[in-house]
């Protein structure tokens, strides 16, 4: 796969190990580069949600000011209640494709349909 299809895909990778989220190029262009954006989970259908939101809002995550390729999110507590909710016996690393909402300008992602990985820097989720 090519670095360009990489970086227009919506990929969310979840590292259990360094309690850490990473939100990638495509996302943050999906969502129009915010500087904040809010996650949402809604239990039930096993999905998160990440869309743009104001620095006032609850649970408001930061991003950079400056244009990156990937944003790193601290994310322990909320990486325990994603696996818990959609039912993960192990700590190992995960990507989710995302789909993007068009009306709502946001993106959306089916944990259900994640993929676990290998550890480390040969993992490729395609």
């Amino acid at each position: 796969m090519n670095q360009q299809m990489k970086s227009s895909q919506l990929l969310l990778t979840m590292n259990f190990h360094d309690d850490a989220m990473m939100l990638n190029e495509g996302i943050l262009e999906a969502l129009g580069r915010p500087r904040q954006v809010q996650i949402m989970l809604n239990e039930e259908a096993k999905r998160l949600l990440l869309r743009p939101c104001e620095v006032d809002s609850k649970q408001a995550v930061v991003i950079p000011a400056e244009h990156v390729l990937q944003v790193e999110i601290g994310a322990r507590q909320l990486l325990r209640k994603i696996r818990k909710i959609a039912g993960w016996d192990t700590e190992q690393p995960r990507i989710c494709v995302g789909e993007r909402i068009e009306d709502y300008q946001a993106v959306f992602f089916d944990l259900a349909r994640s993929i676990a990985v290998s550890p480390g820097p040969a993992a490729d989720p395609a």
